[in-house]
């Protein structure tokens, strides 16, 4: 038992006390006796807790009458461990020549305890820093144990083994549970002490290097106090500003800010919060001699030595770089206004031009639908290819200003390539009978008849060719041939589109030497006697390179001086599915009917145009001369459809169509076509988000309007619906099995699954570095490659997802991070169809193909 309670809490009391001035001295010691050498405040710690051993050994607890115990063991211990071997050794050497000197019986024992304690912890303190990991409580738990099996251990040398054996019966338990108690009490106060003095050497080497960093970067450094004022200046003031850093100090910035700027920087320190990231802000300070700089500056709340509130910022010279944004943004507003007046003129021109050539060709139409004598259709017919000469010319430049700006968009289908061949061959045949040349066709015997691409643009390009070498021959012939190279295909693994080589050649003068260099530029063609004699633009051979281009593909010539020209491009053409027939016109209720139509147009001529042809189809017309009349007329009456012209005096076309689309019932869903001769995309993408349902670009041709009429007069009331809420027609579908019939035909039973595959795993690399891509162009280069891919398979809605990604990326659109979403998913429906389309699954077939 534990004696006399009050006796035994008594000592505690004391021990504790001797505890709490160990702490004390530790951390006046160790942690503030800066002046002091690392040795000297070893010695001075040792030498204190040596005391303190002395105190403890005449201060024991009292366990048991004639049984006590001291904290000798766990004092030197922790001194040789937190205080370094030469404090414990300082320690040991006291306590144990003091108990050297009291002697008596125990005397042997207790030196040893004191020299072992020693050698402990020195062991421990060793053991503790090879580890690398910091201390724990849990570590001083068991430098307690051991201290205190230390301290049994020394029982040994006492006179008799039963006075040993009596004094371990009486203090082992004792000794087990008060010294590990006790180290760890004491052990974990020098610890935390410790570790705070660890965060101060690290804090203050912190701000030293910082305050080197501040005093030699090149930027300037400046803390401010809450009260807004200067704390701090770094050295580089005198650099930026002009300013000795003592001139700052305890001076608000505020008054050296530009005093157009003081309310944005006032705004900016006034909202910096304690935790509140960091803030960036520009503006104007002053310089010491009178002239403002501008300075970029980065601030962050931050809190002092003493927890107050401080804003550290940072401030650099931005002066130069303000001058050459100035500079860039004049230079960009004067291309952006270049830009803005050309695309102004081209709308101006395309709209004033096109305007009378609608008259001028509409009515050779109508002329050519009467009576006329011969001499009188040849006039007429004269006018109206004149006209239709000067819209190709109009078409031209519109054509190279769309290209020019990255606004002409391809439009991917299939199409017969043999009809578009023999098409080409049947336009251009009476210009060629008319100045007696042979026009032949040569179609090879590799060529594919089904093909995806722009047929449109193809049959451009080759109009263009072969125009031009009908134009430049005078006898002989022109030859309009195409074929696919063998073994040339575009780089895609697993199923390539094949390369297609056109070709125009003709046995005309040649191209000089001196002139070819200058081919394939803008407004070129030749030396000036070409132009004087043939006409034209110069226009056709660049927008036939680019547009080859934009394919994909190339273009070039050969040409000898005195035998003839060769034009050829090369296009990779996916092969496609055949084409079943379609009815011509897309209506949706049989035949077209004719209906009651309200035709908005200014310009007389155009009236009389524009009824005569819809009059002669069967329709009734009323007319309206301005947008206001429209939206009157279509209030008073019940129409069918509307034909509306986009610049009309009073009220133009788009603001005629928001006020009809805001009529109630039927009228404000009736049919709108827009009238326009502006042909550039956005222009007439700005009809479409007006609520306009189509349009028709003037001049008007007969068969153009007369169809789009047919279109939206036999048109359901639930398609016109669609429309009108934006819904697009039927989507392409997933997988066209006709085109993979026709391919599993091609290939064979045994190789088209493992083709399959090896298509499908080449989709799936390419969107997953489509996905992955970090720049567009690169985004751009693999979705060109999955259009053949997906093309190959008869996966047309992948397909035309890829290129429209592609073109997306090559115009660094912002929906093409939506698309890329879209043709991944597109990936996995594509996936799923090609599986349930190979009876028994792909790894099924291909299986069987291998055992076969």
């Amino acid at each position: 038992m534990l004696g006399n309670f009050s006796s035994v809490a008594y000592d505690l009391a004391e021990n504790i006390a001797a505890s709490a001035f160990v702490v004390l001295a530790y951390t006046f010691i160790i942690r503030r006796s800066d002046g002091w050498g690392r040795r000297i405040r070893q010695g001075m710690f040792g030498l204190f807790m040596g005391l303190t051993v002395i105190f403890t050994m005449v201060h024991p607890i009292h366990i048991q009458p004639g049984v006590f115990i001291d904290a000798r063991s766990p004092l030197v211990g922790l001194t040789t461990l937190f205080g370094g071997p030469l404090a414990g050794l300082l320690a040991a050497l006291v306590g144990g020549g003091y108990r050297g000197w009291l002697g008596g019986i125990g005397m042997p024992a207790g030196v040893m305890n004191v020299t072992l304690s020693l050698l402990v912890g020195i062991a421990f303190a060793r053991w503790i820093e090879r580890r690398t990991t910091p201390m724990r409580a849990v570590d001083l738990l068991i430098f307690g144990f051991l201290l205190s099996v230390v301290t049994l251990s020394t029982l040994v040398l006492l006179p008799s083994w039963d006075l040993a054996l009596e004094v371990l019966t009486k203090t082992a338990l004792p000794l087990q549970i008060t010294i590990p108690i006790g180290t760890l009490f004491l052990g974990g106060l020098l610890l935390r002490e410790q570790r705070q003095r660890d965060a101060e050497l690290l804090v203050a080497e912190s701000e030293s290097r910082y305050r080197l960093l501040a005093d030699n970067v090149t930027d300037l450094i400046l803390v401010m106090r809450a009260d807004r004022t200067v704390a701090y200046v770094s050295p580089s003031v005198r650099e930026i500003l002009g300013y000795d850093p003592d001139e700052l100090i305890n001076r608000l910035p505020l008054g050296f800010v530009h005093p157009d700027d003081q309310q944005h920087a006032f705004s900016a320190f006034s909202g910096m919060q304690a935790g509140a990231p960091a803030l960036t802000i520009t503006h104007r300070l002053l310089h010491k001699d009178g002239r403002y700089l501008w300075v970029e500056s980065s601030m962050r709340p931050a809190r002092n030595d003493d927890g107050g509130f401080n804003v550290v910022a940072a401030i650099r010279d931005v002066t130069e770089r303000k001058r050459y944004e100035a500079q860039l943004h004049d230079a960009r507003s004067e291309a952006e206004s270049a830009n803005r007046v050309k695309s102004e003129f081209l709308a101006a021109m395309s709209h004033e031009i096109r305007t009378p050539l609608n008259g001028v060709i509409g009515f050779a139409d109508l002329l050519l639908g009467t009576d006329l004598t011969p001499e009188q259709r040849q006039y007429v017919a004269l006018q109206r290819e004149a006209g239709r000469g000067l819209l190709a010319i109009i078409g031209d430049i519109l054509d190279y200003s769309k290209i020019e700006a990255g606004k002409l968009e391809l439009e991917e289908r299939p199409f017969d390539l043999h009809r578009l061949m023999r098409d080409c061959r049947d336009l251009m045949s009476n210009a060629a009978s008319q100045k007696g040349l042979l026009l032949q066709l040569a179609l090879g015997a590799s060529v594919p008849r089904y093909v995806r691409g722009d047929e449109a643009r193809i049959r451009q390009i080759l109009l263009n060719l072969v125009g031009n070498a009908v134009k430049f021959t005078e006898q002989g012939s022109v030859l309009l041939s195409v074929g696919q190279l063998s073994g040339e295909e575009t780089p895609v693994e697993g199923g390539a589109a094949p390369l297609m080589r056109f070709s125009v050649s003709d046995t005309g003068a040649g191209i000089p030497l001196t002139e070819q260099p200058n081919l394939f530029q803008r407004f070129s063609q030749g030396d000036r006697s070409t132009t004087r004699r043939y006409g034209g633009t110069g226009l056709g051979l660049i927008i036939s390179k680019q547009l080859s281009e934009l394919m994909g593909g190339r273009i070039g010539f050969q040409s000898s001086p005195g035998v003839g020209s060769t034009f050829w491009f090369e296009i990779p053409l996916p092969i496609a599915a055949e084409i079943r027939a379609v009815a011509e016109q897309p209506v949706a209720s049989g035949q077209a009917r004719a209906g009651r139509i309200l035709l908005a147009e200014d310009v007389p001529m155009n009236q009389i145009v524009t009824s005569s042809i819809l009059c002669k189809a069967g329709h009734t017309v009323e007319v309206a001369e301005d947008g206001l009349a429209a939206v009157e007329a279509l209030r008073a009456g019940a129409f069918d459809l509307v034909l509306m012209d986009m610049q009309m005096p009073r009220m133009d076309g788009l603001q005629a169509t928001a006020e009809i689309r805001r009529m109630p019932g039927q009228r404000g869903s009736i049919p709108i076509i827009a009238l326009t001769a502006n042909a550039l995309a956005d222009q007439l993408q700005r009809c479409l988000d007006a609520g306009m349902n189509d349009h028709v670009t003037k001049p008007i041709d007969r068969d153009t309007l007369l169809s789009a009429v047919d279109r939206w007069l036999g048109a359901e009331p639930e398609a016109q619906a669609a429309v009108l809420a934006g819904v697009e027609t039927p989507a392409d579908p997933v997988l066209n099995r006709a085109k993979l019939d026709t391919l599993a035909e091609t290939l064979g039973p045994e190789a088209m699954p493992r083709f399959i595959i090896g298509t499908m795993s080449e989709l799936a690399l390419r969107i997953d570095r489509i996905l992955e891509a970090e720049r567009l162009k690169d985004a751009g280069f693999d979705a060109h490659a999955m259009v053949s891919l997906a093309g190959n398979l008869g996966l047309v809605e992948l397909s035309r997802l890829a290129r429209s990604l592609q073109h997306a990326c090559e115009q660094e659109r912002p929906d093409a991070l939506a698309l890329k979403e879209q043709v991944r998913e597109a990936v996995n429906r594509a996936s799923n169809a090609l599986h349930g389309a190979v009876p028994g699954g792909l790894e099924t077939a291909v299986a069987q193909g291998t055992d076969a």
